[in-house]
């Protein structure tokens, strides 16, 4: 993909999993941003390793674990919308510390990155004096945003289309985040306030334009590597693949155990605090009378299996696949035996387990929330101009294409008659298209 005044390629190796490769004249270094991303790492851009070749650098980015931010798109809590929000913003706030400039983003959602263990949205930054990009892409990734995260709270909503109709004014966006949360912190709506440092009020500026002037106000605590930075390029020599970050890595969670749900809290508050009094006299009352009454004879009692429709049964009403494309169940009965799959080309469908947290749907499709090994995020199936592919969200408990578990973030074709597993414990299916 040409992205400005660079070539951004998207490459997948199921040993190493997903990464970038862009490459430009060695010439072009951002020299200053380059060192002192090596000496201190900021946490919101991927990591990467660079090497020289042939008069060129190539910088080669390793996605790991992270995920698209897209595929996270849904309705989300007021707290985790306004943390969103500023995990996006900050690093455009403080990239000045690093020498960064924020034209220097790869300001494009196709290119952010969302760490689900941190909650923190992660970019693609470029170390070259030649921008890749400016106001329009700015507004244009915002406004994107706006539309796949979406919040249940109206207010706080409008907040964010009001600022991105008004081009999207920096400072007068973070002040009515932070007037917002100050008025629901007094409410005790949220449990911790989310504030803008010290540092991010004194470099938020009143245009993405004017966040360039950022990177001069830098700390003092990185100027002492200036000296050595023309004396380390004199020769215009950089240390083959040397780390520029480390990579991101993560135990992943154990499987969430079930729920108990509110019913069952009130039965068992029933059997505490029920009256048990007055159902045992009428427990004696019955036997009594049946000390009275003559007895009836006992009468047999036949337990009768319940059949289970066909899955294979392409007439039964809720075994048909309305459009034809989707996956049918062949693991437990107990699940849902249809996952219908209607999307076009360039929209993908969300698979995931239905967060009681929030009380809504996230996903285009949710499992029953006491389904084990399937995750609240989990797996996306995405439609292009070739067909369908399934991209495994960093699960837990993994996504499997005939019984081989896919790495995390890695596109994998879907063909008719594949078998696709959520987990391992019987969330079982066959993908079917016509």
């Amino acid at each position: 993909m040409n992205y400005q005044n660079f070539n951004i390629e998207n490459k997948c190796d199921f040993m190493t999993g997903m990464f970038i490769v862009t490459k430009f004249p060695t010439v072009e270094v951002d020299k200053n941003a380059l060192f002192t991303m090596q000496t201190d790492k900021p946490e919101f851009t991927l990591p990467f390793h660079y090497k020289k070749v042939n008069g060129d650098v190539e910088f080669t980015y390793k996605v790991g674990i992270l995920s698209k931010l897209q595929y996270f798109s849904g309705e989300v809590s007021p707290k985790e919308y306004i943390s969103l929000w500023q995990s996006i913003l900050k690093p455009l706030l403080v990239c000045g510390d690093w020498f960064m400039n924020p034209q220097s983003f790869l300001l494009d959602v196709d290119y952010l990155y969302y760490d689900k263990v941190k909650k923190k949205v992660v970019y693609l930054y470029i170390p070259s004096i030649q921008k890749c990009s400016g106001l329009e892409a700015f507004n244009s990734m915002v406004t994107k945003i706006s539309k796949i995260i979406t919040v249940s709270d109206t207010v706080l909503e409008n907040i964010v289309l009001r600022s991105i109709v008004n081009d999207f004014n920096l400072n007068a966006f973070l002040n009515s985040l932070n007037e917002y949360n100050a008025v629901q912190e007094q409410r005790g709506k949220l449990e911790q306030p989310v504030n803008c440092t010290n540092i991010e009020k004194q470099l938020v500026s009143n245009t993405f334009t004017d966040l360039t002037g950022a990177k001069d106000n830098a700390g003092s605590y990185h100027k002492e590597l200036r000296s050595a930075i023309d004396e380390a390029f004199a020769d215009e020599e950089i240390d083959s693949y040397e780390d520029i970050a480390e990579n991101i890595t993560t135990t992943p969670s154990g499987i969430e155990g079930s729920i108990k749900s509110e019913n069952e809290n009130e039965v068992e508050s029933y059997r505490v605090f029920s009256r048990r009094s007055n159902r045992k006299k009428k427990v004696q009352k019955e036997k009594e009378l049946q000390i009275i009454q003559p007895e009836e004879p006992l009468r047999k009692i036949t337990v009768v299996e319940p059949v289970l429709a066909d899955i294979h049964d392409e007439t039964h009403e809720v075994n048909a696949l309305l459009n034809g494309v989707g996956l049918r169940c062949v693991g437990r009965a107990e699940l849902p035996q249809i996952i219908d799959v209607k999307i076009t080309e360039g929209e993908i469908f969300s698979i995931g387990r239905y967060d009681s947290s929030l009380g809504k749907r996230q996903s285009s499709f949710e499992f029953d929330r006491k389904t084990k090994a399937v995750s609240r995020r989990h797996a996306i199936i995405e439609r292009n101009i070739n067909g369908y592919q399934i991209i495994d969200l960093s699960s837990s408990a993994g996504t499997f294409i005939n019984k081989k578990r896919l790495p995390p973030n890695i596109p994998h074709e879907l063909e008719a008659g594949y078998s696709v597993s959520f987990g391992n414990l019987g969330a079982d299916y066959v993908w079917e298209s016509n």
